[in-house]
């Protein structure tokens, strides 16, 4: 197989957009992952678009390599140089996978759902996604005002998850109330009436609503919450999202 040199090259331009930019990735409607982890698991939930990847990986990561190729037609071989033009990390390690933006509904059967309201942080959001899916939940919920769960921080971040739990766009406070039809809501906020973590008894049909890291939960969303619950916490300011996030699904899923 010959192998890629030039940075013009149509495949090594794409993969280079595709994770660094939110924009194109939406007008594509493609994504790229990169690393033996993620490509390795994107094969086996997605035909592939496009695979590169360099003869170094190929040697370190055959396997992963040899299962991608098999599913992918535009499978190359490409310079270690490339592998550094193209990737989002410090410390690549020469495999890249393109493919089709998919996700799975939240099922109809769902009873515990997480809804994140203007989460910004790709870490936060892809780690709370993670959390989903290691305390049970049926499904993550989250708002126009979110992290891409498509961007590169967020897979990684997510470890995978984010192709495995239900993750599915909401585009409003009226949108979102359609989704949590039959649940109680409860919205993680510092507010004098809210509820303390511990002394709660959840519901069959609860929802938890995470918000932004700097504003918390948006009027529009907390109007949509039942109840409000906070975390007690001692000797610091406060918890970051994805920190809030795991310790209140791990109290929910018990």
């Amino acid at each position: 197989m010959d192998v890629i040199t030039s940075r013009k090259n149509s495949d090594v331009r794409m993969m280079r957009e595709l994770l660094k930019s939110a924009d194109y990735r939406r007008e594509t409607d493609l994504f790229a992952v990169e690393g033996d982890h993620l490509c390795g698991e994107l094969a086996e939930r997605s035909s592939l678009e496009c695979f590169l990847y360099t003869e170094k990986a190929a040697r370190k990561y055959p396997d992963t390599v040899r299962k991608a190729a098999q599913i992918c037609n535009c499978a190359a071989v490409i310079t270690e140089e490339l592998s550094e033009y193209i990737s989002d990390t410090k410390s690549p390690q020469g495999l890249f996978a393109a493919a089709e933006r998919f996700g799975n509904p939240i099922p109809e059967n769902a009873e515990r759902l997480i809804v994140l309201d203007g989460v910004q942080d790709p870490g936060n959001v892809g780690t709370i996604i993670r959390a989903a899916e290691a305390f049970g939940m049926d499904g993550v919920l989250y708002s126009p005002t979110c992290a891409d769960k498509f961007s590169p921080k967020t897979l990684r971040a997510s470890m995978g998850s984010v192709f495995r739990v239900p993750v599915q766009f909401y585009s409003g406070a009226e949108n979102l109330r359609g989704y949590l039809k039959g649940f109680t809501v409860y919205g993680a906020m510092l507010d004098k009436s809210a509820k303390r973590l511990g002394e709660v008894k959840f519901p069959e049909k609860t929802a938890i609503v995470i918000g932004s890291e700097g504003r918390g939960i948006s009027p529009e969303i907390a109007a949509v919450c039942d109840e409000k619950i906070y975390i007690p916490i001692k000797g610091a300011e406060s918890l970051n999202a994805a920190m809030a996030a795991s310790v209140l699904l791990w109290e929910l899923s018990r």
